[in-house]
């Protein structure tokens, strides 16, 4: 079960990997080189946050948060070719924006399991056959 303590540890992980990614990169200069370096290292983030999630987490909230930071690596890498084809960046700053906020959303959204983990006969009566 993912209780909460895991889930907000995860997401300190998470924050602290992109505050020290954005604070290592923000003085590389607008050149291709500098361009692949920021991507590849924020791709190099994710991959680290990939093996990271099952430390913290399990079951199918690890494998949708392995899965969104898998997606966050194709994003950077798209990243680096909509820089070389010379397309704004508010393309790709805008769709990893709202990437970050659906890996928030899910971190935090509890299912059946997570919500109540003594079983859903606490809120109401169990069916019995023949009742």
């Amino acid at each position: 079960m993912n209780l909460l303590r895991f889930r907000v540890l995860f997401a300190l992980v998470v924050w602290l990997a992109w505050y020290v990614h954005a604070d290592v990169t923000a003085t590389l200069p607008n050149t291709p080189e500098a361009m692949l370096l920021f991507h590849g290292s924020a791709a190099t983030v994710d991959l680290f946050l990939v093996y990271s999630a099952p430390r913290f987490l399990e079951a199918k909230l690890c494998d949708d948060m392995q899965t969104l930071c898998l997606v966050s690596i194709v994003g950077n890498a798209l990243g680096w070719a909509f820089y070389l084809a010379y397309l704004p960046p508010v393309f790709f700053n805008t769709t990893m924006e709202i990437l970050g906020y659906v890996q928030l959303a899910r971190l935090f959204m509890v299912d059946r399991h997570d919500a109540n983990d003594l079983g859903c006969d606490l809120v109401r009566r169990p069916r019995f056959m023949g009742a």
